[in-house]
């Protein structure tokens, strides 16, 4: 059966969605091994895309994991599934946010996927962060990627600042794709908080990016991108989070997205 033919396990479950579901099940528990008074959340999210040109449309489906413990160390992860070219993948993310004195943070991260049809095989990403005077903070982070015939190797270069109820930031990302050439690409963002956690913003992108293939193969366009997203929190336990969005990649297509998610804090 080819690709198609599912591997399976006990109970005649496919053997990649047990994987799936165990991986899970571990993000979900490990950062309770911490004991303390921490703050939990979870959300789970649908997303459609629409794509001009002929193409199908794409699909996504999240469950998101946070867990914040009481030191300020953060853990979080996902579940992920998605659907692109009559294809589906699924996979985990998982990563830790550690606080290093009162100006640092490390925050390692890698996610896997069991299929990747389009997704990439895995990454790793490593990102240190500083807090800077006056409500500025500097990152920079460095991601592997990796495809089926082809890597990703990408240096993320940011600045941020916070003032009143204000976020600003902007990110240049610089990558070397292996057989594709060095894509460079920008990204904005700029966020109002209307109270202590609610906050609506717009980002905008532009530059080269990378894009895989269903046969393992990555390409790089030309992308421009505008969206708006946010998240609101009902009362202290319960929250939505909306995002709208607008791609175009290069001459191939222009993707309309629209994201909804509803969050659970314990």
């Amino acid at each position: 059966m080819g690709r198609a033919q599912l591997v399976t396990g006990q109970g005649g479950i496919p053997r990649k969605w047990q994987q799936v579901a165990l991986m899970g099940l571990t993000l979900l528990v490990a950062p309770y091994l911490v004991a303390d008074e921490g703050r939990t959340e979870l959300e789970v999210s649908q997303r459609y895309e629409h794509l001009d040109n002929g193409f199908a449309g794409w699909q996504a489906q999240r469950l998101d994991a946070q867990r914040r413990t009481v030191s300020g160390i953060t853990w979080y992860g996902a579940v992920l599934r998605e659907r692109r070219y009559g294809n589906w993948d699924e996979g985990v993310e998982a990563g830790v946010a550690i606080p290093v004195g009162e100006s640092w943070v490390i925050q390692p991260e890698a996610g896997k996927t069991f299929d990747d049809s389009f997704l990439p095989k895995g990454y790793v990403d490593l990102r240190v962060q500083r807090l800077l005077p006056e409500g500025w903070i500097g990152s920079a982070s460095l991601r592997r990627t990796e495809y089926d015939n082809s890597q990703v190797d990408r240096l993320a270069l940011g600045g941020e600042r916070y003032w009143g109820n204000w976020r600003g930031a902007y990110t240049l990302n610089i990558s070397d794709v292996e057989g594709a050439g060095s894509p460079i690409g920008h990204m904005l963002a700029l966020d109002r908080y209307y109270n202590d956690t609610s906050f609506v913003g717009i980002r905008a992108n532009t530059g080269r990016e990378e894009e895989g293939l269903p046969d393992g193969r990555v390409f790089t366009a030309s992308v421009s991108g505008f969206g708006l997203r946010g998240r609101h929190w009902l009362d202290a336990d319960w929250a939505l989070s909306w995002d709208l969005g607008w791609v175009s990649q290069g001459d191939i297509y222009n993707r309309y997205g629209a994201q909804i998610g509803i969050r659970r804090a314990f």
